[in-house]
């Protein structure tokens, strides 16, 4: 995993913040044509790293991500 590639997420993770939005790892799957299991590791990593915030949705039944 490359650093511009979180940088470029961690980005795309706080624009959608500031939109009211949240972020699944399917959000980075389609906006990055990367494989979801590779959209999860760096939204995890992001994580817990701190620089964002990890919430179960359970209405979508999945991982959801915002800006700290």
């Amino acid at each position: 995993m490359s650093q511009e590639i979180e940088s470029q997420v961690l980005e795309f993770v706080e624009s959608r913040h500031k939109k009211g939005e949240t972020t699944a790892s399917r959000h980075v799957h389609i906006r990055f044509d990367t494989e979801i299991e590779n959209a999860e590791q760096i939204l995890q990593k992001l994580a817990q790293n701190g620089m964002i915030s990890k919430k179960y949705d359970e209405q979508y039944q999945e991982d959801r991500y915002s800006s700290n």
